[in-house]
């Protein structure tokens, strides 16, 4: 890779439809601004909704209620993020790791996007302030939010490997060591994000062979088997054991036999049925852009470099489930949003390195490119604002109980709140989550003091006085404390639909380390 491949000169680009570096300089932050309004993410910032096993990453250690952040290092292989703990997470409050979250992933998606403007996608304002909104609100990365204090340390690390990305690709050796430190650095905090860096090095790459192409993809995968190695060496180290324990509810099943290699196969074709079927929107654009895409002799080259690299991507994905069993949660399928995003960018190559203005179809793909952008902008807009106010309204549901339970009554003291939830809910996986939850919110109203789980004559008073509310004043007995009971409302519905393929959290890493 040498400067020449980065410069927009040349490939022939035209500045005619260029805003400019002024211009832009203004474009990106108002986008962003924009975009952290639309998606109701600034929301999410300033009153954020934490599931209950972010709360490891965002309190001291030994405090009641949450499991070891060193567990989730045996388990997940999360040893940056242990760190970022250490130095930063346990000494601040949930909103100021969603805020620190918010923050890094703007600067996450403008790193991206000034990617494809140095690539030579540079379209006119309008159609590029499409392009930055497609970039941001990515339908997939909106179910990461409520983990800020477990994955602040990933979109960082994210973000400064992207914006370093243009300064490593002017030279092999730079480039080699950006590979390196990037992936290992990215596989000990969040896997998934590493296949952004490759498929953003792809596209950056312009018309190179595809022997440097191929290579590039190759030194990934092999920097993501160092990152995996690594991992397991620190466990050695660290915990007494090589490798990264597999969690007995993940549900593994390793491959070990032909009617293992035909349930894991089962597996990962239902997920990925799953998955396209909930994004199938993005399917068809996708589609559509990367048909255009390869009938079109400006876009054809730089389309099936991208598709290999993502091809790649899925490869290793259905490789972890294979050998496994272990399926990724939709939300770890970040590399799904781009497969639409980057052909539809692609197709505006056509105007900005001066292919012509030929028609396709009757149709140019330019007007394509934007249409598809725009498609995919208001489409990951909604997914946003749906998924942040389901989460916004539970959140604010279990704060007025909360408050109410943990009220100061008229003697001047705060009473102790006890918790029940039916047996069956609360031994569930969705249960147990929204349990959890429930108690952390009370806890913060009790200064940090976790609700203990009713006695049996306490659970029976709140049984038998449901119908009066989620909050019930059990009073006092003989000289006892005054006593306040808090029934967890049912799971919401977008626990179900959030948890239907979760064998793999947020956090988890299997031997591959794929979420």
């Amino acid at each position: 890779m040498t400067t020449s491949t980065l410069t927009p000169t040349a490939t022939g680009a035209s500045h005619r439809v260029d805003p400019g570096p002024t211009r832009r300089r203004y474009l990106v932050p108002a986008v962003l601004a924009v975009a952290l309004v639309l998606t109701e993410a600034f929301n999410q910032a300033v009153t954020p909704f934490i599931r209950h096993d972010d709360w490891p990453f965002l309190v001291p250690e030994n405090t009641a209620g949450v499991t070891s952040v060193a567990e989730h290092d045996l388990y997940e292989g999360r040893w940056l993020n242990h760190l970022w703990w250490a130095v930063v997470g346990q000494h601040g409050t949930p909103t100021s790791a969603a805020i620190t979250y918010a923050l890094g992933y703007a600067l996450l998606v403008a790193g991206l996007w000034r990617v494809l403007h140095l690539a030579g996608i540079r379209p006119r304002p309008l159609v590029d302030a499409l392009l930055g909104l497609a970039l941001y609100a990515s339908a997939v990365w909106v179910q990461l939010l409520y983990w800020p204090g477990a994955l602040t340390a990933s979109v960082l690390v994210a973000a400064g490997a992207v914006w370093a990305l243009p300064w490593a690709a002017r030279s092999r050796l730079r480039f080699g060591l950006w590979l390196v430190v990037s992936e290992v650095c990215v596989v000990l905090t969040y896997p998934p994000v590493g296949v952004l860096l490759v498929l953003f090095a792809v596209v950056l790459l312009r018309r190179a062979s595809w022997r440097r192409v191929l290579a590039v993809v190759v030194g990934w995968v092999a920097c993501f088997a160092l990152g995996v190695g690594v991992a397991y060496l620190l466990n050695w180290i660290g915990n007494d054991y090589f490798g990264i324990k597999i969690a007995y509810w993940r549900n593994p099943n390793p491959l070990t036999s032909w009617d293992a290699l035909v349930t894991n196969t089962g597996r990962w074709a239902e997920a990925a049925a799953t998955l396209w079927a909930a994004q199938w929107w993005v399917a068809v654009v996708a589609v559509i852009a990367v048909a255009l895409g390869l009938r079109d002799a400006a876009v054809r080259p730089r389309l099936l470099r991208l598709l290999a690299a993502l091809a790649v991507a899925g490869g290793i994905d259905a490789a972890q489930v294979l050998v496994t069993g272990v399926v990724t949660d939709s939300r770890g399928e970040l590399w799904t949003w781009y497969v639409a995003v980057l052909p539809a960018a692609l197709l505006l190559v056509r105007v900005t390195e001066g292919a012509g203005g030929g028609r396709l179809r009757g149709l140019q793909s330019d007007r394509v490119g934007a249409l598809a952008l725009a498609l995919l902008a208001v489409g990951g807009v909604l997914a946003w604002r749906s998924d942040v106010g389901e989460h916004q309204a539970t959140r604010g549901e279990y704060a007025a109980i909360a408050a109410q339970a943990t009220r100061v009554g008229p003697d001047g003291e705060r009473p102790v709140v006890v918790v029940y939830m039916d047996p069956a809910l609360r031994h569930s996986r969705e249960g147990g989550i929204m349990a959890g939850t429930m108690r952390m919110a009370i806890r913060a109203d009790q200064d940090g003091l976790l609700p203990d789980w009713c006695r049996p004559a306490e659970c029976r008073q709140l049984i038998a006085r449901a119908a009066s509310g989620p909050v019930v004043d059990l009073g006092r007995v003989g000289n006892g404390p005054h006593v306040v009971g808090v029934l967890v409302p049912d799971p919401p519905a977008w626990i179900f639909d959030a948890e239907t393929t979760t064998m793999v959290g947020p956090g988890a890493t299997s031997v591959a380390t794929a979420r």
